[in-house]
C-alpha cells in the first residue's frame, strides 16, 4: 500500500495491522486526473476492507461473518461479496490465489482466531 492508502487505513481503523493485504485488480476513480488507484482489499479485526485513496478515498467495511456466502466467479475473474447491495465496489477482480487467500479468513474457523 502507498503512504495515503495507509494513511486512510490507520485513520478508520486505528493503530491496527491487516492479517491480509491484497491490491485487486480494479482500479476506481478518488479524484486523479491521470489515472484511477488500485482498490486495495484488507483483513483486519473479524472484517473485511476495502479502500482506495487520491484526491477523493474510498472506504468499505464488512463483517466477515456476514461475508461468508462470497464467491469468486471464475468466469469473470471476479470475487463477489455478498450481501453487497449497499457497497460502491461489490465485486472486483481479483486473481484465484488472492480469492482463496479471502476465504481463509471466511471459513468458520479462522474466524475463531480473531
Amino acid at each position: 500500500m502507498n503512504a495515503k492508502v495507509k494513511q486512510l487505513f490507520r485513520e478508520e481503523m486505528g493503530d491496527v495491522t491487516p492479517d491480509l493485504v491484497i491490491r485487486s485488480r480494479a482500479r476506481i476513480d478518488v479524484g486523479r486526473w491521470w489515472r484511477r488507484s488500485p482498490l486495495w482489499v484488507c483483513v483486519t479485526g473479524g472484517e473485511l476492507v476495502m479502500l482506495a485513496a487520491g484526491r477523493r478515498r474510498y472506504f468499505a467495511r464488512r463483517a466477515l461473518l456476514e461475508c461468508r456466502e462470497s464467491f469468486y466467479n471464475p468466469g469473470t475473474g471476479e470475487f463477489v461479496i455478498v450481501p453487497g447491495g449497499d457497497l460502491a465496489f461489490p465485486k472486483f477482480p481479483l486473481s484465484p490465489r488472492d480469492a482463496l487467500k479471502i476465504f481463509e479468513y471466511l471459513k468458520p474457523s479462522k474466524n475463531s482466531h480473531h
